[in-house]
C-alpha cells in the first residue's frame, strides 16, 4: 500500500491560504504626515537673526576653503560641562 501525503497536504495548505485571504482586509493606503507646532512656524517665519547669519556665513567659507578645524580641547570641554551640569 502507498501512502501519498502530498494531496492532503496540498489540500490543508490550500485551506489555510484561502482562509487567510478571508481574514485580510484590504489594506488602506498609508499617508506619511507631518504636523507642524505653531511655535515652529513662528520661528520659520521669523527667520534667522543678522548676527546668527554672520556667524553661519563665516563658518561656511571656512569649511568651503577647506580651513575649518574643529578644537578638540574646546569641544571635549563643552561636552563635560554639559554632563556634568546634568549629572
Amino acid at each position: 500500500m502507498k501512502i501519498h501525503p502530498h494531496n492532503q497536504i496540498h489540500h490543508s495548505y490550500k485551506q489555510a491560504t484561502e482562509q487567510v485571504q478571508k481574514q485580510q482586509k484590504p489594506k488602506e493606503a498609508k499617508q506619511d504626515q507631518v504636523e507642524i507646532s505653531q511655535t515652529a512656524k513662528e520661528m520659520q517665519q521669523s527667520g534667522i537673526d543678522a548676527t546668527r547669519k554672520a556667524k553661519v556665513d563665516a563658518l561656511q567659507k571656512q569649511i568651503d576653503a577647506g580651513e575649518y578645524r574643529v578644537d578638540e580641547r574646546a569641544v571635549a570641554h563643552r561636552f563635560f560641562e554639559f554632563w556634568n551640569e546634568r549629572g
